[in-house]
């Protein structure tokens, strides 16, 4: 875990980072989003009395700084509904700035103690630094509306517009996660990183998911020690759905004695160890001839040396949707609010910008098959 303590010009900054996501709180100023919400929501139920109210409501002052608040809301409720794909293989962090967050590695030094005989000097260890680095970048798009949207009652564009992006947003960090362990060719070069590894070509059975657990666990760390690994997420593509979940959570597995003369019966032991991950992201990445049939299994993100890791900027971890204010002013005095158009074009402009990034870590507990052969 990385502990940042702030000090002088960075927690100034902070702070008003923060004031600015959580600005306008009081009492008041949110019954009244809370009103202009339920305002919108009967207009985009088709109560046509609300949206007149809505048209009379755009030449005041104040409303569309309140509308652009229900929006923002909307669309943060949106983002938050999305159930993600990621955090059910990767761990979560965030970062203070855009450089690269690094995460040092010590190794070496864990073996087991060397015995000293009286007098004897401690004998020393050497260690090394395995480094990871980690950084965010800007993501973003316009959703360009119209006047005559408005004129002609076309509310659906501003129903749709925060789902949309919200939408985006979710698929946005789901497919670079994805990214960061399938390729366009198969599995990425991540499983195949660790001393002596290498792609798995078994079909996802019940024999072949055992024998990877099997070669996963009796890896060795860099003092040779062995990696204790308690819960793996088996990650497929959908078309594997059926058969993960047959072999992850039948109550019973049968094999044949050790003199493959007799069936043998048992409990299921991998239901309490793997957990079923259906990836729908597997087959857009991949697109080799392979996608369907290929497998991963990875460290479930709760242990203490995970795979992957997403990260987030400080303060604005969460979409961030604005409007573009270029209306100019009326002639008689009085400030245009944006949902009226542009002064060049009447378009109305909407922008989300989402910051994310991510990295891959320790390698020694990632398999992956591409499933071609029994």
């Amino acid at each position: 875990m990385s502990t940042e303590i702030l000090t002088g010009d960075a927690a100034v900054a902070e702070g008003g980072a923060l004031t600015r996501r959580h600005r306008n709180t009081n009492p008041q100023y949110l019954a009244r989003v809370a009103e202009t919400a339920a305002l919108v929501g009967r207009a985009f139920d088709g109560d046509r009395r609300a949206m007149l109210d809505i048209s009379e409501s755009l030449t005041t002052s104040d409303f569309p700084k309140l509308f652009g608040d229900v929006l923002d809301r909307e669309l943060l409720a949106q983002y938050q509904q999305i159930d993600p794909i990621w955090p059910k293989f990767a761990t979560r962090t965030v970062v203070k700035d855009f450089r690269p967050k690094h995460y040092l590695d010590l190794l070496g030094g864990r073996t087991a103690l060397d015995l000293v005989k009286e007098r004897g000097e401690y004998p020393a260890r050497n260690l090394t630094e395995g480094d990871y680095t980690l950084s965010v970048a800007k993501y973003g798009a316009r959703l360009p509306l119209t006047w005559e949207m408005i004129v002609n009652d076309d509310l659906d564009a501003f129903r749709t517009a925060p789902e949309r992006l919200a939408s985006a947003s979710r698929i946005t960090e789901d497919k670079f996660a994805t990214g960061m362990i399938a390729t366009a060719a198969g599995p990425a070069a991540f499983f195949t990183s660790f001393p002596g590894s290498a792609l798995g070509t078994g079909k996802l059975t019940v024999d072949n998911l055992s024998a990877a657990l099997t070669t996963v666990s009796t890896r060795k760390d860099s003092d040779g020690n062995p990696i204790l690994i308690n819960a793996v997420v088996l990650m497929v593509p959908p078309a594997l759905e059926v058969a993960a979940n047959t072999v992850v959570n039948a109550q019973l597995i049968r094999f044949k004695n050790a003199a493959g003369t007799q069936d043998v019966e048992v409990g299921n032991w991998l239901s309490g160890r793997v957990t079923v991950v259906v990836n729908p992201w597997l087959p857009t990445i991949d697109v080799s001839a392979n996608a369907a049939t290929t497998w991963y299994l990875l460290p479930a993100p709760s242990i203490a040396r995970p795979a992957l890791t997403m990260g987030f900027l400080r303060g604005f971890e969460t979409p961030d949707l604005r409007v573009k204010a270029d209306t100019g002013q009326r002639v008689g005095g009085g400030t245009v609010p944006a949902e009226e158009g542009s002064f060049d074009s009447d378009d109305i402009q909407y922008r989300l910008r989402h910051v994310t990034g991510g990295t891959t870590l320790d390698p020694i507990a990632a398999y992956a098959s591409n499933g071609t052969t029994t």
